[in-house]
């Protein structure tokens, strides 16, 4: 199951369109464009609905602003019949630009053949079979962005992955709070400690059995965390 986030420009009520793409392999959700950079990380792609020509700035500087934070699949819609600015688009980074009147079970097509293509070029490695598999060791799965544990898949979010994909090549290593942040966000904000704190909240509350009293990601005081396993 793939989360696109739809992008509202103009406060219409785009839920229509949006209810016609959903399926059981995509979930789709409204976003407003002044929320976009915090909710990024939740989303394994992002579309983006130009309406019309007046929002063609707008679209360029979302996909600047886009791919500079996460670089996830962006797919732009667009109603204009002017080429160049499908042309800006995709210079831009977007990855696709869909007529406003596809058929939105080719829309659907579209997005989920490109997820399943990454997935494909980034195959899971497989265990070997002559040997006893560890079910206590996380496995990462960065095809989709989720990790195996005792046999069972748990989906995240890419900061969710990043984090623990950053843990993992420190493993046994306490690791500061400003390292995570720099890795994850890869910028400079306030707050740091608050934000990465509450990650790793929300990264215990899937992973250990009990988030109380954490398993894999141990809180090392006055330094930061580190991963066990």
């Amino acid at each position: 199951m793939y989360n696109i986030g739809f992008v509202l420009l103009d406060n219409e009520d785009e839920q229509k369109y949006i209810d016609s793409l959903k399926s059981t392999q995509l979930n789709v959700y409204p976003i407003n464009k002044n929320e976009i950079t915090e909710k990024i990380g939740h989303y394994d792609g992002i579309i983006l609905n130009e309406q019309n020509a007046q929002n063609i700035g707008v679209i360029c500087e979302l996909l600047l602003l886009l791919k500079k934070k996460q670089d996830p699949f962006i797919w732009v819609i667009s109603q204009q019949s002017n080429k160049m600015n499908h042309i800006v688009y995709l210079q831009l980074g977007a990855d696709g630009i869909i007529d406003q009147e596809c058929d939105p079970e080719e829309c659907k097509l579209l997005m989920f053949n490109a997820f399943d293509r990454y997935n494909r070029a980034y195959p899971i490695a497989e265990e070997p079979t002559d040997k006893m598999v560890d079910t206590q060791k996380i496995q990462l799965r960065p095809c989709n962005y989720s990790v195996l544990l005792n046999g069972e898949e748990i989906n995240l979010t890419k900061l969710e992955f990043k984090t623990i994909e950053f843990l993992e090549t420190k493993k046994g290593v306490a690791v500061s709070y400003e390292e995570i942040y720099k890795k994850v966000w890869e910028n400079e904000g306030n707050d740091k400690q608050y934000r990465v704190s509450n990650l790793i909240f929300h990264l215990r509350q899937k992973i250990e059995e009990d988030a109380a009293h954490p398993k894999y990601i141990k809180t090392v005081r006055s330094k930061g965390y580190k991963l066990t396993v």
